[in-house]
């Protein structure tokens, strides 16, 4: 039953996460486009290659923070999560233009989508490992008491 369970909040951690990256991803690029005074996108290509270039990626960093969640530490799952983000809006890119995906190596939009993919797998994972007062009232992490 608690293995069910765990599987259970993996699984919800890792649609969270990647719904929070998509919305705070497609947030900050709006900012950033109006402050910069660019489109996200200059090549002449139809909506679906940032719906479907953001939903293999949300799926990438939901897949990663699932599976990070539970490491002892952060950082592989934040570097995998950035590099999955990145690699997966060129190949993303591809099969519409080779130009795009050339566009797309160097965009400051796809630059904000790896920092906030790393940050969101970071900040689950910190949430996560929160020390927490167990029933009997003592402070520390479960794991260190005795």
């Amino acid at each position: 039953m608690t293995e069910r369970r765990s599987e259970g909040s993996r699984a919800l951690t890792g649609i969270a996460a990647g719904v929070l990256w998509a919305a705070i991803s497609f947030a900050a690029d709006g900012v950033l486009a109006v402050i910069i005074d660019r489109d996200p996108i200059t090549a002449d290509v139809g909506p679906f290659y940032a719906v479907v270039a953001f939903a293999f990626a949300g799926l990438a960093v939901g897949v990663v923070t699932a599976r990070t969640a539970t490491a002892p530490r952060p950082g592989g799952g934040a570097l995998a999560a950035a590099a999955s983000v990145y690699l997966l809006f060129l190949l993303v890119a591809l099969p519409w233009q080779l130009g795009l995906a050339l566009d797309q190596a160097t965009s400051p939009f796809t630059a904000v989508a790896v920092v906030v993919a790393a940050l969101v797998v970071t900040g689950f994972w910190g949430v996560r490992h929160i020390p927490t007062v167990p029933p009997d009232g003592r402070r520390g992490h479960p794991e260190t008491l005795d």
